[in-house]
């Protein structure tokens, strides 16, 4: 083993020590509820309950979720508490648009479908620091098991592209994911929650006042999730961290930094599971994430603010498979791959206020990313995989919004310079019109998106391809929205459609990656929210997509036509709440190596959680995840966990 490999070991081991020690310190219910949409604040024309969130995703003018074109979600604190979920796969269910996948428990690998696109096809964010993993197999997508819950303080998901404002990547959407910030008073918060297959979560947490106006934030936690699933394990430890000052009156500093390290076991992807894998050892993936960012508003004037940031992001990942044994499919090789990805951010842009309604932003930004691969594939002698590339991108970029009571019209435009590659312009314009009646609004918006081609794609000794071009998007929507019965009941409806072109995939006769394919999507996304009682709430989403492969007999995989859901929030005393979630997913298709391509059957699943505030200090919680035990497969031969009961306390001091 070399200098550099024992050098990354000693590092983790580290790493957990300093961890370990900070530990301790749908589809129709009937015209009543159907259709009604699962979060508390919602959609592009803020057709539900929290119209005054503040969006910052998807735009730099940032306005009230109301008054933003974007097609947006929003899961706020309120939300993530009624439903307790355990992981943040399970919390992201309920997003109108989005399909999510995971092999089996939470130790398999996760994929998040936006609209139909393809995983890797999203920018992932956390708090405003770009985490997608350009390194790994899967082109550059990112795994949402290795978030922890408890962690976060809200998620804004906007679904359209969005490189106009990010650059590349951002072909199908963005979802930017918010740690927690500090409180006014000093605060220690633990936590601890215990359920079926030795399920374990436990976690720390410090908050307070810093200065007159600032605060901070520090958590610690750990979870372990059994072993529901045959040959699934995870494990992972997160710290999570966030100061926000302000060092003179108009101006506010804010940090943030995470550091996580997982542990994950599962059968290969295409194996077919517990189910069909003939070679039963499984693959381990260890991965280690450090984010570290801060972000300076300088309010200049009362027309001129001037944003300043800076971001880091190292990922490592240690992954090594047995292979998949020959089935309907040709086998794969076992290998192996040591990899870290670097990635530095610096940005400064200007916001003001012109008059007259309008408002503007400008400004500049740099990327420096290198991935590093160090692995071998196993023919019955190895064959090395290394690569190392790296690039640096320049953007310029700029946006305009006019605002008036009734009408607001917002457009964006950005210039990306990458090393060796063409230069990319992409815009993005969105509009929307309020009705006198102050009910009803229609919006629209149209986008342009790129993503480079990954660093697997381009450098793998074996599959790579250096002359790939980058993959575009260009899609555009148009949806109404309404309040009714003095705002009790509101509803959204879209329509959307995308066009995804020069996509990446892999030649069987030149065995290598190449741009050929072209997929279109389109489809509709219905929500509504109803509360009939001050104590119950409905809420539902329903999507529907349609798929298009323009390559002859191509079928895209996990991505049902129809999914939905509906959930209910109940409060029947003052201290206590019962909350239900339903979801269905219509059937999709799948294809593994043992059994070549098939058909998954649709599936139901519940929900069901009930929370008691014992005291001002204490709440217990009691969860059931799989209510009715529904067996079904998200991927071939992964069976979902079956019911799987939780009881959880925190205590606050």
């Amino acid at each position: 083993m070399g200098r550099r490999a024992w050098d990354r070991i000693l590092f983790r081991e580290i790493k957990m020590i300093e961890t370990r020690l900070l530990l301790p310190l749908l589809i129709a219910l009937g015209l009543s509820v159907a259709i009604v949409s699962p979060i508390a604040a919602q959609t592009s024309d803020g057709s539900s309950s929290s119209l005054d969130t503040i969006i910052v995703t998807g735009t730099r003018l940032t306005d009230d979720l109301s008054r933003i074109p974007n097609s947006t979600t929003v899961i706020d604190r309120a939300t993530i508490e009624a439903r307790k979920d355990s992981s943040v796969v399970d919390l992201l269910r309920a997003v109108p648009g989005v399909q999510i996948t995971q092999y089996g428990g939470r130790g398999g690998l996760t994929s998040l479908f936006v609209r139909g696109s393809e995983p890797n096809f999203t920018v992932v964010m956390i708090d405003g620091i770009k985490v997608n993993d350009p390194n790994n197999t899967r082109g550059g997508s990112f795994d949402f098991s290795t978030l922890h819950v408890n962690d976060i303080e809200r998620i804004e998901i906007v679904r359209g592209p969005q490189s106009s404002i990010y650059g590349s990547d951002a072909l199908a959407g963005v979802i930017n994911i918010f740690t927690k910030r500090g409180t006014r008073e000093f605060e220690v918060t633990l936590d601890a929650e215990g359920g079926r297959d030795e399920y374990v979560r436990g976690g720390v947490g410090l908050s307070g006042p810093v200065g007159e106006n600032g605060d901070f934030s520090l958590r610690a936690g750990y979870v372990d999730d059994g072993d529901p699933v045959e040959g699934n394990d995870f494990t992972s430890t997160a710290v999570t961290g966030k100061l926000v000052v302000n060092p003179l009156e108009n101006m506010t500093l804010r940090v943030s930094g995470r550091y996580a390290d997982s542990d994950a076991e599962s059968f290969p992807e295409d194996s077919g599971g517990p189910e069909y894998a003939v070679i039963r050892d499984t693959d381990d993936r260890d991965s280690d994430d450090l984010a570290l960012g801060a972000n300076l508003d300088w309010k200049l004037t009362d027309s001129f603010t001037l944003h300043a940031l800076g971001s880091y992001y190292d990922h490592d990942e240690n992954f090594d498979s047995p292979g998949i044994a020959p089935g309907v499919r040709d086998p794969v090789p076992p290998n192996s791959a040591d990899t870290e990805l670097d990635r530095y951010e610096v940005a400064s842009y200007m916001v003001w206020s012109i008059g007259s309604g309008f408002s503007a932003s400008a400004g500049a930004d740099y990327w420096n990313e290198e991935g590093d691969s160090e692995g071998f594939v196993d023919f019955g002698f190895p064959i090395p995989t290394d690569f190392n590339l790296d690039r640096d991108i320049v953007g310029l970029f700029t946006e305009l919004k006019y605002e008036t009571s009734a009408v607001t019209l917002q457009g964006s435009l950005r210039r990306d310079d990458p090393d060796d590659e063409d230069d990319e312009t992409t815009a993005k314009l969105g509009a929307i019109y309020r009705f006198s009646d102050g009910f009803s609004r229609l919006f629209a918006n149209w986008g342009e998106g790129f993503k480079l081609p990954s660093f697997f794609a381009l450098g793998h000794p074996l599959v790579g391809n250096s002359e790939l071009k980058p993959e575009k998007s260009e899609s555009w929507d148009i949806g109404w929205g309404q309040e009714l019965i003095a705002g009790k009941l509101n509803f959204t409806v879209s329509y959307f459609d995308n066009e995804f072109k020069d996509l990446i995939d892999f030649d069987f006769e030149l065995f290598q990656n190449v741009n050929r394919s072209r997929v279109d999507t389109s489809g509709y996304e219905l929500e509504v929210g109803y509360r009939p009682l001050d104590v119950l709430t409905f809420t539902s989403h329903v999507t529907y997509v349609d798929i298009d492969a323009k390559e002859p007999g191509v079928q895209l995989r996990q991505r049902p036509d129809w999914r939905g859901g509906v959930s209910a929030t109940w409060l029947p005393l003052r201290n206590w709440m019962v909350n239900v979630d339903w979801l269905y997913v219509d059937e999709s298709f799948d294809s593994s190596v043992p059994t070549g391509g098939m058909m998954l059957d649709s599936y139901n699943r519940v929900d069901a959680t009930v929370t008691w505030d014992a005291t001002q200090r204490l709440t217990v919680t009691l969860a059931v995840d799989n209510l009715l035990d529904e067996d079904y497969e998200e991927a071939i031969g992964f069976p979902a966990p079956d019911i799987r009961p939780r009881v959880g306390v925190r205590y606050r001091f």
